[in-house]
């Protein structure tokens, strides 16, 4: 069972076949504190929240935008961690998390780092660019997706996002990057 960024007990799963309910039960029975289903359908009627979920964006020739230094790695873990904290999806992270090894992470810093972004090269992918709270504005989003791309070079780039807010998404636009798959993010409170 995985940890929230908030440090709640989290199940996580995608509807396939199982009723709302069984999911319940069985996120219950495992001691979560909170369960989060990935699906398009509506289950408000079943007591549940909707989230902003997950988005697979491309772009076939997308905007480029300035270099952005690879961020320092003793920076990674706490960046990391504030980047994506309160967003839904995402995991608690630990002090001493490492980038992936097949990826180039590059950062945002304002004296001190305020986003991160990580981009999978050889696929030519990049995980949705984190922003710290207090500093997550279209722009700072924009300036670190833009960097992904100046890294990655022409040709066609895939964008993987957990969380987003529409306002965010939208952003992304100006980059030509367009939804290819979306799936909802719902979230349930299991205690109290």
């Amino acid at each position: 069972m995985a940890v929230t960024t908030e440090g709640e007990t989290v199940a996580e799963t995608d509807i396939v076949g199982a009723h709302p309910d069984v999911l319940i039960q069985e996120a219950r029975a495992s001691g979560a504190q909170v369960l989060w289903v990935h699906t398009n359908l509506d289950l408000s009627s079943f007591g549940f929240t909707r989230r902003c979920g997950y988005a697979r964006l491309r772009a076939d020739a997308p905007g480029v935008g300035e270099r952005l230094p690879i961020l320092r790695a003793g920076d990674y873990a706490q960046t990391l961690d504030r980047a994506y904290r309160g967003l839904w999806g995402h995991k608690q992270v630990t002090a001493d998390a490492a980038p992936p090894n097949n990826a180039v992470v590059i950062g945002l810093y304002d004296d001190v780092p305020i986003g991160l972004c990580t981009v999978f090269v050889s696929e030519r992918l990049v995980d949705g660019p984190g922003v710290v709270a207090g500093f997550r504005a279209p722009h700072n989003y924009l300036r670190l997706l833009s960097g992904a791309c100046a890294l990655l070079g022409p040709g066609p780039i895939d964008l993987d996002s957990w969380g987003d807010s529409d306002e965010t998404l939208d952003c992304y636009a100006d980059l030509g990057f367009a939804p290819v798959e979306r799936s909802g993010g719902w979230e349930l409170e299991l205690t109290g």
